[in-house]
C-alpha cells in the first residue's frame, strides 16, 4: 500500500514560488509607480529606481518586465495593457521594454512641448510668417 501511495503522490516541485517571492521582495523596497507623465525626467527617475531595486534584489533579467509592469497605473498600464500581446514573445526582453515604454512617453512629452509652443506663439509686427519656422 505505501508503495502505492508513493507512485500516486506527485513530486514536490523545487523552489516554485520563485518568482512570487521576488516580488514580495521587490515590493517590501516599496517601490514608486508609473503613470506615465509627460514628464521624461520622473520617468527616468523611475526607471532608474527599479533598476536599483531589481540589482539589490538579484531579479533576473527574464522576471523584470512581468514585476515592473505591475507597478505601471494611469495611462501607463492602459498602453501596456494594449500592446502586450502584441510585443510580449521570446524576442521581447528587458531592454526592448525599456525601449518601448521610453519611445510611447517620449512622443508624448515632445508632442505636449509642440503643443506648449504652438499655443504661445503669437504674431507681432514687422514679422512674416516664415520667421515662425
Amino acid at each position: 500500500m505505501a508503495e502505492l501511495m508513493q507512485r500516486i503522490l506527485p513530486v514536490p516541485l523545487i523552489n516554485p514560488h520563485k518568482e512570487d517571492r521576488l516580488a514580495d521582495s521587490v515590493a517590501r523596497c516599496n517601490p514608486k509607480t508609473c503613470s506615465r507623465s509627460y514628464d521624461a525626467v520622473k520617468l527616468e527617475e523611475w526607471i532608474r529606481g527599479m533598476k536599483n531595486t531589481f540589482t539589490i534584489i538579484a531579479v533576473p533579467e527574464e522576471k523584470r518586465v512581468n514585476i515592473m509592469t505591475f507597478y505601471l497605473t494611469g495611462k501607463a498600464y492602459i498602453w501596456w495593457s494594449t500592446v502586450k500581446d502584441r510585443l510580449v514573445g521570446p524576442e521581447f526582453t528587458w531592454s526592448k521594454f525599456l525601449e518601448d515604454l521610453r519611445a510611447k512617453c517620449y512622443s508624448a512629452v515632445i508632442q505636449r512641448q509642440k503643443e506648449n509652443k504652438f499655443t504661445k506663439l503669437r504674431m507681432t509686427s514687422g514679422m512674416i510668417i516664415i520667421q515662425y519656422a
